[in-house]
């Protein structure tokens, strides 16, 4: 049982154990200003932009806007003074709330300054970018172009622009080296207001220095393939915005053209001109070509008409691809959508390398190439005529942890090193919706100080810019142990009358509810191994146990169709994950082709937005309080209220202590998310990622160590590389002892036992005249560098950063029974 309890008048007036314990987690609303008012009128992104022909009026009501702010502010820290003994803190936090009152005057007071006409221009068409995608997003949503309403910024969001601002148009600005982290529950978006600020960022570069504000401007990191897939239709869409701007607005025409590269890793996207026209061949040959489209981009990001139409088998331009010369070009394929020519997209390596895109989406493991593509630097402005970029976006922080976190910010320690080359560091933005700790985890990262944003009031669950609406108005949460039963029997159990729930409620109240509504169960799994178990019974007994309960309860069957169960798991290859989503959108009341069933792993806990879903079923309790909020927050996220079920096992301790502290634990539930660790300059990372980074840092600092065959031009006896390589590691052990000083003396030994060991072996191939790689071309090479579990000699470095340890093949035998001597031995 489950423990429980009610108040009345603020009193607990009942205690009682339940089997069958359900609560409502409040959802979190934005908060708002009465219309009409001069805070409310700064929301519209309308008015914003009018801020270069008018910008007395947009100040007035940008000013109204941060007065309001600074109101609430006043208030906090009043209250702060009257915590008796708890003062110092509850002062310390309203304190965080004045900081941010007073970096958005100063953002105001930019804005303000009578020599930054470049600055309001930048900060109107960044408005001007972003009001048009909004528009255009709700026109893809069926809504006719005369009906769409004005575009507004949430307040949180305006806020966070303010906020930002001053310390990412100003290198020199003393926040400069300030991580600011956006912390708002998933579906608030957090997406909008990064791009939001990436796009006035883009168009000040532009302004600012012309065609050397060119090449790429903005880096956004993501963990995941899958996420990051996601978010380059977004991040295209506000690209495309840009360069509608560029063709009819006077301010943005002469500009260099803007444009969007996806830089996942070559299991996903081509990597050569010669690879995406054998891609594109495949894609016209194949009997269901959305099944076989490897550029991930599944359709045009202006006007959605899908790039890769079902079953059609028209000329190779009705793909959306078209050959130009020896490129793949995307392309729309509707003729009136403003990019039927051509998107400003590119997802091939070699074209994103000649050719840097304005905004770059990448996978954080794919900078481990660094070490062995010096061309991929091009990525980082070096040996280009452009500035360096100057914005690092991280979306999904909490993500960087672990062995995947820790191997990132070695790698980060050199990103930020060459993004510093001209001078300035790069500004950098995160986002997240589950941290813990975060100001331990930004400095492991990055050895810098964070800033979260918003920030926090003195009621747990209130800040200004947010509110938990009413007690019934949420995502509801069941929880289900069942005694002495099987796992699969319980899951059975658990899934059917899941199953039922749109023929209920759509008999019970027909017109409440359409039967899309709780259509698509979602089943989470905490492993691929229970998933495996889950989707034959799914189809076998759940459908045994539906027939006879339908004649029983009078409800019209709807059995689960093996046909439509779909598996979103890691197994998925990277061209099938674009149509899996495409799937997952189609509505019940509109076709038949919906998806009865998602059986996926984790893949679906960060960035999966689709709303029509709102039934999961949680089998077993996630290993993270982080993963559960963020996978139940995946379903829900539309009009209709979610419903996550949780399926525990009594035989788990784990999973019987959440049961039975159901109400308490979801009472508090972001409470509960862990810390994440993060130890880059340990012994073990070290030994693990420490080689790959300084060749990295090395090759793509100097042009003379960059080709494959001159890491045997090395040589620490040569006075100008001995001092350019001290000048070069102090900079880097800088990174090391802001992030953890404790280990610094450690990371500086084994760094020059590295580069000692380099020129060791660069001078014996010198003597034998033989060049020596960094990576083997041929098998007899000399190479400095060997992939882990690769023979011969050499540092073991990651292809990846997901690859810090060798495979190891192991053979099961089984054991033959032998009769010796008279007795029988295994």
């Amino acid at each position: 049982m489950a423990a429980d309890w009610e108040f009345t008048a603020g009193r607990c007036t009942k205690v009682f154990v339940d089997p069958v314990p359900a609560f409502v987690v409040p959802a979190v609303e934005t908060t708002g200003f009465d219309e009409g008012t001069a805070e409310a009128k700064a929301l519209e992104l309308g008015h914003l932009q009018q801020i270069d022909k008018d910008p007395e009026a947009v100040l007035r009501s940008l000013d109204a806007f941060v007065e309001a702010f600074a109101g609430w502010t006043s208030r906090q820290m009043e209250r702060a003074d009257a915590f008796g003994d708890d003062k110092t803190v509850a002062v310390r936090i309203a304190g965080r709330s004045q900081d941010a009152v007073d970096r958005m005057r100063e953002g105001i007071d930019l804005l303000r300054a009578s020599g930054r006409q470049d600055l309001r221009t930048a900060f109107s068409l960044g408005m001007a970018a972003m009001r048009l995608q909004m528009r255009q997003a709700s026109v893809n949503r069926g809504k006719p172009e005369e009906q769409v309403p004005e575009p507004q910024w949430r307040p949180f969001q305006l806020g966070f622009l303010l906020v930002s601002l001053a310390s990412t148009v100003d290198e020199r600005h003393k926040d400069r080296d300030l991580v600011d982290l956006i912390w708002f529950p998933t579906g608030g978006g957090k997406t909008e207001a990064y791009l939001g600020l990436a796009a006035i960022e883009v168009f000040r570069r532009r302004l600012a220095h012309r065609t050397a504000g060119g090449g790429t401007a903005v880096i956004t990191r993501y963990t995941l393939r899958l996420l990051t897939s996601q978010q380059f239709q977004r991040a295209a869409a506000l690209v495309c915005a840009m360069e509608r701007l560029r063709a009819t607005d006077d301010r943005a025409k002469g500009m260099v053209p803007f444009s969007i590269g996806l830089w996942v890793g070559n299991e996903v996207t081509p990597g050569t001109r010669a690879e995406a026209r054998e891609a594109l061949k495949r894609l016209q040959k194949a009997a269901r070509p959305e099944e076989a489209n490897e550029f991930q981009v599944e359709s045009c990001p202006w006007c959605l008409t899908p790039l890769v139409p079902k079953l059609r088998s028209d000329k190779p331009q009705d793909y959306g691809m078209r050959l130009v010369g020896a490129d793949v070009v995307l392309h729309c394929v509707d003729e009136s959508c403003g990019f039927a020519d051509e998107l400003p997209l590119s997802v091939v390596d070699e074209v994103l390398y000649e050719e840097p895109p304005t905004i770059l989406l990448a996978t954080v493991d794919k900078f481990a190439r660094l070490q062995f593509r010096p061309e991929a630097g091009r990525l980082l402005g070096l040996g280009t005529t452009f500035k360096q970029p100057s914005m690092i976006i991280q979306d999904e922080l909490h993500l960087l942890s672990g062995p995947l976190g820790t191997t990132v910010a070695v790698f980060d320690a050199v990103i930020q090193l060459l993004l510093s080359r001209s001078g300035s560091s790069p500004k950098i933005v995160a986002s997240t919706a589950t941290i813990r700790a975060s100001d331990e985890q930004v400095e492991g990262l990055y050895g810098r100080e964070v800033a979260l944003y918003p920030p926090s009031g003195l009621d747990d669950d209130r800040t200004f810019f947010s509110r938990p609406v009413g007690s019934e108005e949420g995502r509801l949460y069941v929880g289900l142990m069942p005694q002495s039963v099987s796992q699969p029997s319980a899951v059975i159990a658990a899934v059917t009358p899941m199953v039922e729930m749109p023929e209920a409620l759509a008999a019970r109240a027909p017109s409440a509810t359409s039967r899309d509504a709780y259509w698509t169960l979602v089943m989470y799994h905490n492993s691929l191994r229970e998933l495996g178990r889950t989707g034959t019974l799914v189809v076998d007994d759940v459908n045994g146990r539906l027939e006879p309960r339908a004649e029983r309860l009078g409800f019209p069957l709807r059995p689960v169709r093996a046909g439509k169960v779909l598996e979103l798991t890691s197994r998925r290859g990277a061209e099938e994950l674009p149509n899996d989503l495409r799937a997952l959108r189609v509505r019940a009341d509109e076709s038949s082709e919906a998806v009865d069933v998602v059986l996926s792993s984790n893949m679906l806990s960060v960035g999966i937005d689709i709303p029509r879903l709102a039934l999961m079923l949680m089998v077993g309790q996630p290993k993270t309080t982080a993963e559960y909020i963020q996978a139940t927050s995946r379903v829900g996220r539309g009009d209709t209220k979610g419903v996550v079920v949780t399926l525990f096992r009594s035989s788990r301790a784990r999973d019987r202590s959440h049961f039975e502290t159901f109400r308490g634990y979801h009472e508090a539930l972001y409470r509960s998310v862990e810390p994440t660790s993060v130890t880059p300059w340990s012994l073990a990372s070290r030994d693990r990622s420490l080689a790959g980074a300084l060749v990295a840092l090395l090759r793509q600092s100097f042009t003379a160590l960059a080709p494959n065959d001159a890491a045997g031009r090395f040589d620490l006896g040569d006075e100008r590389i001995r001092e350019a390589v001290d000048r070069l590691v102090d900079s880097f052990l800088g990174y090391v002892t802001r992030a953890d000083g404790l280990e610094a003396p450690e990371t500086r030994s084994a760094v020059w036992s590295l580069l000692k060991d380099w020129d060791r072996r660069a001078a014996q191939a010198r003597e034998s005249d033989e060049p020596l790689y960094y990576q083997r071309t041929m098998k007899d090479q000399a190479a400095l560098l060997k992939k882990f579990g690769q023979p011969g000699e050499g540092w073991p470095v990651g292809d990846s950063m997901r690859s810090v340890e060798p495979n190891v093949a192991v053979e099961v035998q089984e054991p033959q029974e032998e009769v010796h001597h008279g007795e029988d031995q295994a």
